[in-house]
Formats: structure tokens, sequence, C-alpha cells
């Protein structure tokens, strides 16, 4: 399996950036799908894309004989694609027309790139993988995140390495200096 990513096809609405080509084993292309992020990083929403998109059913043994199928298919795509480090994150406000003024978060990654994300996007540990790989075509992985198996320890470690990622707002668009929850 190769995959390709695609900067220009990442900004378009219902983007499907990521091209994967499966390959035999004699090493000949069998066939291809375009995918979006999510699709590429959740290996049940993998299956279901190519199934739905090539009409073939795709299995892979190793992934499904692991006691955790999604943490072992991330080490498979892991070796397929460049890695993310995020740098920072910085919330930053818009208007929107039905909900007024509203925060979209800005991610800094190594190697000067980038990806906007809104906050349920950033507080589900997996939907920021998928939305990372989407925008910048890398997989960003915390590893002593992923090693947790209780859904409700790991998302209290997720959290607790936000807070050492996201900055507060700038002056003007904060709230005062006695907010005390951050």
């Amino acid at each position: 399996m190769r995959i390709r990513w695609s900067e220009q096809e990442a900004r378009k609405p219902y983007a499907r950036p990521f091209m994967v080509t499966f390959t035999g084993d004699d090493g000949t292309d069998v066939g291809s799908v375009a995918l979006n992020g999510a699709d590429l990083l959740y290996y049940t929403q993998f299956q279901t894309a190519v199934l739905s998109l090539a009409g073939e059913l795709f299995v892979d043994t190793a992934v499904e004989a692991s006691a955790d199928p999604q943490r072992a298919w991330l080490d498979i795509i892991a070796r397929l694609m460049p890695a993310v480090a995020l740098i920072g994150i910085t919330p930053r406000s818009t208007f929107d027309d039905n909900q007024g003024r509203v925060f979209r978060m800005v991610i800094a990654a190594e190697g000067g790139r980038a990806a906007i994300v809104d906050a349920s996007g950033l507080l589900e540990y997996q939907e920021l993988q998928a939305v990372l790989a989407h925008q910048t075509g890398g997989l960003y992985r915390h590893l002593e995140v992923e090693a947790i198996d209780d859904p409700g320890e790991r998302r209290r470690a997720w959290i607790g390495a936000l807070r050492l990622l996201v900055s507060r707002p700038e002056p003007g668009e904060a709230m005062n200096e006695a907010w005390h929850w951050a």
C-alpha cells in the first residue's frame, strides 16, 4: 500500500486529499481509492470507504488479530506517511452569522505546517489526528496517550497534554486574568 497526499485537494470542500494505492505481492498496482483524513485513519472507516469506493473488502489480518485494532492500524499508517509534531495551539476568533463570535484553533506543527480545527475536533484525540492528517498530510501521534486503555484515563491524559499546548487567546479576546479554569 502507498499513500499520497495532495495539499491542493485538502483545501477544497468535501476533499479527499489522500490517494491510497494498493499493490499486489509482485509490486504491481491493483487499485486505488481517494479518501479524507478520517477515512484513512480510522480502521473501520477505511474498510467502509474501500468497500464503498472499490467494491472490495479490505482486511488486514495483523490488525484484525490485534488486541487494539485501531492502534495496530495507526502503526501501519505511521510507516506510510510523515509524522507531525505539534508546536502550539492558538485560539483565534471569527464572526459567524449564526453563532456570533466563535473560536477556532490554529495549530502550528513542525516544518511550518498548520491546521485549523474547531473546539470539538481538538478535544477528541482521534478527531484531531484525522483533521491534522487531512490538512497537513502527516500523522500526529501521542504514544503516551494511545498507550492508556481506559477511555476515561486516556481522555484525562489527552486534556493534560493539551493544557501544555493551548495558549490563551489574545488579551482583547480572552477572559480576564482571574480566569482560573485553564
